[in-house]
């Protein structure tokens, strides 16, 4: 099987010091690509960095809302300068209403410019939204979604969030807490996305797989591969060629 990891930090400092066993690790578990996204600017430096070392990573380049400051507001210009050095997607970018500073305005700003920038240039969006669908969903409204798409990470959202996202051509990835307890919710959005609109996440070195402690490491995509096998009743490899194949379409990968 071939399996993509479609989101991961590999610029955390709790994979960085063992990078090259991580990669080594991922390709064990028969990860063929791993899209490695920042949370700031100064993290884009790094992204790149680990593109150019290892042919399994691609990287995005975005600015996190809990990260964001005043300062990003020039966010656009700078994405301008770094789409010439490789990144393939505009992320990770998003709303946070759990979570009091950065204030939400000043996220919501900054997630626009990042969003109309990723719209004129055509390049997929990698997002992250807690607590604000409904803000989501009007700010997409107001800059539209790039052809190409982009996914909503570790989708927390029900079946009618989902329902409208997929009509603005974005699709959806979850890692971790597939393993967490049962959820009905979680279960009708998955057979909703699958297969054309699902793919699959580490998230590492964050949301370790149920039982487990950080730091979370991208070979256990495996644990969320088997556990949305078994949520969906279809075979593992099934879903790995499925989610895979979304993943190459989403962000243009060779695989």
């Amino acid at each position: 099987m071939q399996l993509v990891d479609c989101h991961c930090h590999l610029e955390s400092p709790e994979l960085m010091g063992s990078i090259d066993r991580v990669i080594e690790q991922a390709a064990a578990a028969g990860i063929v690509k791993l899209i490695t996204s920042s949370v700031t600017a100064d993290q884009w430096n790094v992204s790149r960095l680990l593109r150019e070392k290892f042919d399994q990573v691609e990287y995005s380049a975005g600015v996190h809302p809990w990260y964001v400051t005043a300062n990003d507001l020039e966010v656009a210009q700078l994405l301008q300068a770094e789409s010439k050095r490789g990144m393939i997607a505009v992320g990770e970018i998003g709303l946070d209403r759990k979570i009091e500073t950065p204030r939400f305005d000043l996220q919501m700003s900054v997630f626009e410019k990042q969003m109309q920038f990723a719209v004129d240039c055509d390049l997929p969006v990698i997002i992250h939204c807690r607590g604000a669908f409904n803000e989501l969903i009007q700010c997409l409204n107001r800059t539209g979604v790039p052809r190409s798409g982009g996914i909503v990470h570790a989708f927390s959202g029900s079946v009618e969030i989902a329902e409208t996202l997929l009509r603005k051509g974005l699709s959806f990835s979850m890692g971790g807490t597939l393993t967490y307890r049962n959820s009905r919710k979680r279960s009708d959005v998955l057979k909703k996305i699958f297969p054309e609109h699902f793919l699959l996440e580490s998230d590492s070195p964050d949301i370790p797989p149920a039982g487990t402690e950080k730091p979370n490491m991208p070979h256990n995509i495996l644990l969320f591969l088997a556990a949305a096998s078994e949520i969906l009743g279809v075979s593992e490899e099934k879903v790995a060629a499925s989610t895979s194949e979304n993943a190459s379409r989403v962000f243009g990968l060779d695989l």
